[in-house]
């Protein structure tokens, strides 16, 4: 295995197609979502030298510029109009290309021989990275927990990932877990102590969603609070705090981030920044209150962002609190990188999004594939080297190059005063 803080350089370059209906929910190392909403600046930085022809580069800016105007500026008929009619042009500007199916060089069969016989429980399991995560696990010879938003979602993926497993490998177990509802994730937490009964190896708290950049009003969780940041951290926020007890001595806590909670990343728009969080109290995020952390004006990448730079500062905190008491489980964070994919953009206009996931792949080369991703969740799950590591980010950076190595995290999420009120906030909303 390679030591902890090594570049991994990407094998493989099996062609797999741009447009490939996988589903995924990523999490994003420039934040899918508000390069959609930004893409005028972002999709006009490209290398030059990686456009496919010469009308290309003097054509395709002009019209993702145009694309992100329309998008922005007129109403949903003409967006419409105008996004669809980008999507049909811009094949005809740039000669086929495709996504390479890129993988951790480093994740070799010496490394997923650590796999056997671990319990491991992924939330998000049913599509994009932690679906690709378990698929590796199983066939490596874990237990898998396959959770879902509901258990026909779980026992679908179940299905997909044990097709062609062969012998040696793990099991796939469906589990339901919402963790948009607290009353979900307290379920789970139950039927776990008092059904499955089994030490926990792996906790990968993974799944996530974001909201569309147009969405001028909030959506709720079912305990009302705003969906993104309810979603993203305080479902798991619970979820790791109810399954301490059922964590084996030296368990690994995963979290999937991403590098966007950074602002010197770049990222174009509003950025992370939990303020003071003045919007986080009882009685003051959600429904008929602050639908954001630092009780500012909503904005759904922000929302977004904050909900990602709450993971990381959850798994600082985290860290912090098991070195104290003396315990063995580690707890990391990581950005597995830009995975534009149709599921991660489902609340996005879908003529913009297949777009933008084209220019990704195929003119902006800024993408990674949900296999990469996969095997990096898998490389923080299983590494050697990160034995007795705690509180450590890792990030697939630059943008679209194929490496995943261990980054600084943002001065932010470093400031452990604020790290220790957004856990006592969070726990008193969750009722902990």
């Amino acid at each position: 295995a390679a030591p902890s803080g090594a570049r991994l350089q990407a094998r493989g370059s099996t062609a797999e197609s741009s447009w490939r209906a996988s589903a995924s929910l990523q999490h994003t190392s420039l934040g899918a979502t508000s390069l959609a909403a930004g893409g005028c600046v972002a999709l006009g930085c490209a290398s030059l030298a990686q456009r496919r022809s010469r009308r290309a580069v003097r054509c395709a800016p002009r019209v993702l510029r145009h694309v992100v105007q329309d998008e922005q500026q007129f109403p949903p008929s003409r967006r419409s109009a105008g996004l669809a009619a980008a999507a049909a042009l811009l094949p005809q500007l740039l000669l086929p290309a495709s996504a390479s199916a890129e993988r951790l060089a480093t994740l070799t069969e010496v490394d997923l021989a650590e796999a056997k016989g671990k319990v491991v429980v992924i939330t998000g399991a049913t599509s994009g990275v932690g679906l690709e995560a378990a698929r590796t696990l199983v066939r490596a010879g874990s237990d898998v927990y396959v959770t879902g938003r509901t258990l026909a979602k779980a026992e679908a993926a179940v299905a997909n990932i044990t097709a062609g497993a062969g012998a040696g490998a793990g099991r796939a177990i469906p589990l339901e877990l919402n963790l948009a509802s607290l009353s979900s994730v307290r379920s789970f937490a139950k039927k776990w102590s008092s059904d499955v009964k089994r030490p926990i190896d792996v906790l990968a708290c993974n799944a996530g969603l974001a909201l569309g950049q147009d969405q001028k009003e909030p959506s709720y969780t079912e305990d009302g609070f705003e969906l993104t940041v309810g979603t993203n951290h305080l479902g798991h926020f619970l979820l790791a705090n109810l399954m301490r007890p059922q964590l084996s001595p030296t368990a690994r806590i995963v979290v999937t981030a991403s590098s966007v909670h950074d602002p010197s990343t770049g990222d174009p728009g509003s950025q992370a920044g939990l303020g003071n969080l003045s919007g986080l109290e009882v009685g003051h995020f959600g429904k008929g209150a602050s639908a954001m952390v630092d009780g500012g004006s909503w904005d759904a990448g922000k929302a977004y962002k904050d909900s990602k730079l709450a993971n990381v500062e959850f798994t600082l905190e985290l860290a912090r609190r098991l070195k104290q008491e003396g315990s063995k489980i580690t707890v990391n964070c990581l950005s597995p990188g830009l995975i534009p994919s149709p599921t991660f953009f489902r609340n996005q206009s879908p003529a913009f999004a297949g777009t933008f996931a084209w220019a990704a792949n195929n003119l902006l080369h800024i993408s990674e594939t949900t296999e990469f991703g996969g095997d990096t969740l898998v490389f923080m799950a299983l590494d050697k080297g990160l034995e007795g590591r705690s509180g450590v980010f890792f990030s697939a950076v630059p943008p679209g190059q194929h490496v995943f190595m261990e980054k600084i995290p943002s001065p932010e999420a470093r400031d452990e005063t604020e790290a220790a009120e957004l856990w006592r906030r969070s726990a008193a909303l969750v009722g902990l």
